[in-house]
This record gives structure tokens, sequence and C-alpha cells, in this order.
């Protein structure tokens, strides 16, 4: 006899695409929405009474899912669930998914009600990566190499590289630059007059991007930097307040 407590977990990758593959499919396998769960692969210890199902990554299903979400709830909602699925938080997948089982029935005032727990945390996760890359476009340097190519370096906590390197596209639409995500192995690459697109770079070909000659100008901006302080009003509570410490790693002017 089947346990009637067997859960069935649906074992996904990190990425937006495979966690909207796994909503697609515990969805689709029909077996209630209080007997499935989402996991990412990896980011939880494995439990009784449990059946896990791995999921193979579909764009199709994810363009699906993706597209249900913004004829149903909204744009806005799809922003929100697109931003939660960038989140390092173990439990997006399974958040993603609670909060769609009460959006697809309200609708667009589902994200209204914030007393529910699952619409909660949506915009806990959202805000979260949100303001990450927020940070990032601000702070970003770009160092510049051999052949005039633009090199950024950050090692953001999310999975926010996505959501800056268009921010920079628009920007800097002329310029062949790349913003290398130094934790994930991820690059964003924009060729001059081009389309932006995500990369993985094996760890022999950022070693290589780095050990490129560097910009020339690099010395004469820490100069400049140094030269524009007034030594009497530095405050470094209010500077570290302005630009915290984990924004500054690849920041010229704070390197010696």
């Amino acid at each position: 006899m089947e346990n009637q407590e067997e859960k069935t977990v649906f074992v996904c990758g990190g990425d937006p695409d495979d966690i909207l593959t796994a909503v697609y499919d515990a969805w689709a396998s029909r077996k209630g929405h209080s007997r499935v769960r989402l996991e990412v692969e990896g980011e939880s210890q494995p439990e009784l009474f449990c059946s896990y199902v791995p999921v193979e990554t579909d764009r199709e299903k994810a363009r699906k899912v993706a597209a249900a979400v913004k004829k149903k709830i909204g744009g806005r909602a799809w922003q929100m669930v697109y931003r939660a699925a960038l989140s390092r938080e173990a439990s997006r997948a399974e958040d993603i998914y609670r909060f769609l089982v009460g959006g697809f029935y309200y609708g667009p005032q589902a994200l209204d009600m914030l007393a529910e727990p699952a619409v909660y945390r949506l915009w806990e996760l959202s805000r979260a990566v949100g303001n990450e890359a927020h940070f990032f476009r601000e702070f970003l340097r770009f160092d510049q190499r051999e052949n005039r190519i633009l090199l950024g370096r950050i090692r953001p906590k999310n999975n926010v590289l996505s959501l800056v390197t268009p921010h920079f596209a628009d920007r800097l639409p002329q310029e062949n630059f790349l913003i290398l995500d130094m934790g994930r192995g991820l690059a964003g690459v924009h060729p001059a007059g081009g389309a932006w697109v995500l990369a993985r770079l094996e760890p022999q070909e950022a070693e290589k991007l780095l050990a490129a000659k560097a910009d020339p100008f690099r010395e004469l901006w820490k100069t400049f930097h140094r030269a524009i302080g007034v030594e009497q009003r530095k405050n470094p509570r209010l500077q570290q307040s302005r630009m915290p410490l984990r924004y500054r790693e690849f920041a010229e002017e704070f390197l010696e």
C-alpha cells in the first residue's frame, strides 16, 4: 500500500530555467500540491519518506511557466519570480512554487497578500537580489585590457550577473566588455554594437583573461583618488555605510 505521507521531491539545478522546469514537472505530475516539494540539487539534506525525482532542464517548459506567470499574475510578479530564482537561498525553488500555487489562483492581487507566508517570502527573496544587483551596478569598476576590452569583476552572494550586465550593455553599447562573476565561473559578454550573452568560463579561460595586460591608467586613477582625499576629513564608518567592504574587492582605488 502506498504511504500516504510520502512526498515527491523534484530535484533541479539552481538556475532560473532549471527551477521553472521543476515547477512545470511538479504541477504536471498531478500528485497534489501538498504532496510535492522542489529542491535545488546539493542544497538540502535527503529525508525519509520522500521519493526523489531528478529534473532535466527543458527551456520550452520554462518558457511556458514564464508565459503563464506573466499572463495570469502579471509582469511584476514575473520580475519578482525571476529575481527570486537568482537568490542564493536553498529554499528558493520551493518558495517560488508555493507562491505560484496561490498566485495562479488569486491572480495579480496575490502580490498584495503579504500576510500569506509564501507571498512575503517571495518579496524577501526578490528584494534581496534586487538590492544587491543595484549595488553592483553602482560600484562595478571596469579595467581596460588588450584590444580595448573592458573587464569588470564581481563576487556577489546572489546570482545577479543577468541583472547587472544589461545595465551596462544599455550604457556602453559600442564597447566590448566582459563582467566576470568570480564565484560562479560566469561571464556577461557584450560585443560592441551587439547583444549581451551569459557564458560559463572554465578556470583556465578566466585566468587567461585576468592575465592580459592591464589598463595603463590604473595607477593614475589610484593616485588621483589619494590626491583628492583630505586626511582630516576621513570617516571610515561613513564610507563603509556608503560602500560596504564586500563591494570593494575589485575596486582599484581601495587596492594597494
